[in-house]
């Protein structure tokens, strides 16, 4: 399968593109003509391919739930109307790998890019980064899976019992077994055309070079929109939350309220993949303006805590108007 740059290499040729001659000119007389100066292009599609890697990561979990025939249940309706499920298992192991799943899941969001469904588009300067944190990751819910594996045969005891007649012996393999069903996995793929393609049908390989490019100007163009729309969000929720309210008292914030914020403008650098510079400016003003505050600050010193409201509500007027209304997304942060 073709590399990320090699996808788009025909783009790659046009990046500096000669002026034309000025007519008349010749080499009489021995003097060569000026050489015509390089005009440089920026191309949005190839910027984002050398940019960006796409990563795949697969989480898997046991199933903890199962359909009940409604022949066992009593209703007073037409049970064709009716969908009844069970819980296998009440497991604060299980709810926890569940709830760290869900960290690794926000890690990703909070660094990468949206794209396909099941793909991430990741930052080249921040692959070491994030392999690091994967593979503490798989650490981590390794052992969490091991202190559920260790209490499942409890925990099957204890759902026999609870669920009386609607307890099925065949719904608890054995903790072997179920192990199995645990996952976590990434790699790195490459977005492209198959190079094979090209020696079956240049017309088939040709179309599909333009569909891949044309996926990744959309891709540009939504990341743009949607670091924006994430700032604006945030810049926007800090500033209502840091208001006086109708009782002269200041609204309460959770510590979120900031650190969220100061997660985007810690990752901005990595994430700025189309070099949106009117963002970057606002992201400078934004980290001015935060500089050495915390939340318990914002919390005791009015003074501090008006300058900062005040900043953040000019920075959501700023960026209210870079936001462009659309439609649906077409990519997305989220597996499933």
């Amino acid at each position: 399968m073709a590399t990320q740059s090699s996808l788009f290499s025909s783009a790659a040729a046009a990046l500096a593109v000669p002026m034309p001659l000025i007519p008349g000119s010749n080499c009489e007389g021995g003097v060569p003509p000026t050489p015509p100066p390089l005009v440089p292009i920026h191309d949005p599609v190839l910027d984002l391919a050398r940019k960006t890697v796409c990563i795949k990561v697969r989480l898997s979990t046991m199933g903890n739930t199962r359909k009940v025939s409604t022949s066992q249940i009593e209703a007073d309706a037409d049970k064709d109307l009716l969908r009844v499920s069970k819980h296998l298992l009440d497991s604060a192991e299980l709810k926890a790998i569940g709830r760290f799943d869900g960290e690794v899941r926000r890690f990703l969001y909070n660094i990468c890019l949206p794209f396909e469904v099941g793909i991430h588009l990741l930052p080249v300067a921040a692959i070491e980064v994030v392999e690091e944190k994967l593979r503490h990751f798989a650490t981590q819910r390794q052992e969490l899976v091991k202190a559920f594996l260790a209490a499942y045969p409890v925990l099957c005891h204890e759902a026999a019992k609870r669920l009386r007649g609607l307890y099925n012996p065949t719904d608890y393999p054995p903790a072997s077994d179920v192990e199995r069903e645990f996952g976590f996995a990434w790699q790195y793929v490459s977005f492209g055309v198959p190079d094979q393609l090209k020696g079956i049908s240049q017309e088939v390989w040709q179309q599909e070079r333009e569909k891949a490019a044309k996926r990744m100007a959309e891709a540009s163009s939504e990341i743009q929109q949607v670091l924006r729309e994430t700032m604006a969000k945030l810049v926007q929720h800090m500033a209502e939350r840091l208001k006086v309210g109708e009782d002269g008292k200041p609204v309460r914030f959770k510590e979120s309220t900031v650190s969220n914020l100061v997660e985007f403008l810690a990752n901005f650098e990595f994430r700025n993949v189309t070099d949106d510079a009117e963002l970057q400016g606002l992201v400078n003003q934004a980290r001015t303006l935060l500089q050495g505050v915390e939340a318990d600050d914002l919390r005791s010193t009015g003074e501090l805590r008006a300058r900062v409201q005040s900043g953040m509500e000019g920075l959501a007027s700023q960026l209210d108007t870079m936001l462009t209304k659309t439609g649906g997304r077409k990519f997305r942060f989220d597996e499933e």
